[in-house]
């Protein structure tokens, strides 16, 4: 298959994707869990969208180390080799993107979820099959952020 006829592929089945999705948002969620559970919680919803937890980088050691207070701060890294296939058909430049990022924030009882912002990288491809990757990576995002509050 030309790499032209992959592209009106991934376009045609990421616009019907896409098809029933709300406009985008900011994605952000919060849920009263500590910060262990809550990346527990977004292991699963994860799983349930068929991506894995790739990594989790504490913040919170190497600022304590050097005198700051605990911000209670992880990074979560998901991913999925659908995610790397489709960026390399539309776009091999979304490959930065990858794996998707998630940042937790603890505070009080209440754990802040926040993903990164896909506007500018939106507005970079306004008319390209990129463009569309990035609608239907925001709306599984937001997918996995239901799961994550409903649980």
């Amino acid at each position: 298959m030309s790499r032209a006829a992959k592209l009106r592929a991934l376009a045609v089945a990421l616009s019907l994707m896409w098809a029933g999705a709300a406009p985008a948002e900011p994605l952000r969620v919060s849920k009263s869990v500590s910060l262990r559970q809550a990346v527990d919680d977004l292991t699963l919803a994860a799983a349930n969208h068929d991506m894995v937890l790739v990594k989790m980088q504490p913040i919170d050691t190497a600022l304590v180390k050097r005198g700051f207070d605990d911000p209670h701060v992880r990074i979560l890294f998901i991913g999925s080799e659908t995610a790397v296939r489709w960026a390399e058909v539309a776009e091999p430049r979304l490959l930065n993107l990858l794996p998707l990022r998630l940042t937790l924030i603890q505070r009080d009882d209440v754990v802040l979820v926040l993903s990164d912002d896909f506007e500018p990288w939106r507005r970079e491809f306004p008319d390209n099959p990129a463009n569309l990757l990035l609608k239907a990576w925001e709306s599984e995002l937001k997918a996995l952020f239901d799961d994550f509050v409903g649980q």
